[in-house]
């Protein structure tokens, strides 16, 4: 692993969110553009709809190479499992997102279970963005550190969970991003998107560890793999069979 890596990683552990620039070059984030619009006509989205956000997700989004390849890609991977002290993470969600201006943005929230402390970073969510964005349009804004609001602790075996309006009472900062860079997030930070007026474009993942998870997740993952279980595995790209499978073999 690289240094720069090294640095991301204890920026996302301190933080909650870290930016890998420049993962995909200009060629490649065109490659993935042209599928991705592909994708949302084929899969019944259309060319989109001024103010609406739509996504896609699941193994139907695999078909289209480029897309299927981020994630598992070997960079992101790496960054991934060393989040998670995972060895091969198991990705729970594999998306698309698009929205189309002009778009209200998306309110201060978390990817936390509002009411329910969890044990410390067992998810791990990726987006690689197809469009910039910045502080005029789409930025991506949060709270620093609030991850571990949600997270148990033993030296504070009282803690409750943070609550809607301890969220939208947040203090959020910006974070600005060009095409092809990659930001981590831990699902569990406060988060939101300013007003968007230029397209906004990322294909998103998240991930799991295959240990002690919250009880809302357990369950959850439970679903998932047995619906999985009734996809044939042909369907799957052969890279990404060990983090889809949850024995990851």
């Amino acid at each position: 692993m690289t240094l720069e890596d090294q640095a991301l990683i204890e920026t996302i552990r301190k933080k909650g969110i870290g930016v890998l620039p420049n993962v995909l070059s200009g060629d490649e984030v065109e490659a993935v553009r042209v599928e991705f619009d592909q994708a949302h006509l084929n899969l019944g989205k259309g060319p989109g709809t001024p103010g609406v956000r739509d996504s896609r997700g699941g193994e139907q989004l695999l078909a289209y190479p480029a897309i299927a390849a981020l994630y598992s890609h070997p960079r992101i991977m790496g960054v991934i499992s060393a989040m998670l002290n995972e060895p091969v993470p198991w990705a729970w969600q594999v998306k698309t997102n698009r929205y189309t201006p002009k778009h209200k943005g998306v309110r201060k929230h978390t990817d936390g279970f509002l009411g329910e402390l969890s044990p410390p970073f067992t998810r791990q969510a990726m987006a690689v963005f197809l469009d910039d964005i910045g502080e005029d349009s789409g930025a991506l804004t949060y709270v620093p550190g609030t991850h571990y609001l949600h997270f148990e602790c033993s030296d504070e075996p009282e803690r409750q969970a943070p609550t809607q309006e301890d969220v939208d009472a947040g203090d959020y900062v910006p974070t600005a991003l060009k095409a092809g860079d990659v930001v981590f997030r831990v699902p569990e930070v406060w988060h939101a998107v300013i007003p968007i007026h230029r397209l906004r474009r990322y294909v998103t993942g998240s991930y799991n560890i295959r240990g002690e998870m919250s009880e809302v997740m357990v369950e959850r993952v439970k679903q998932e793999v047995d619906r999985r279980s009734q996809i044939p595995i042909d369907r799957i790209p052969e890279q990404l069979r060990p983090h889809w499978l949850w024995e990851g073999k």
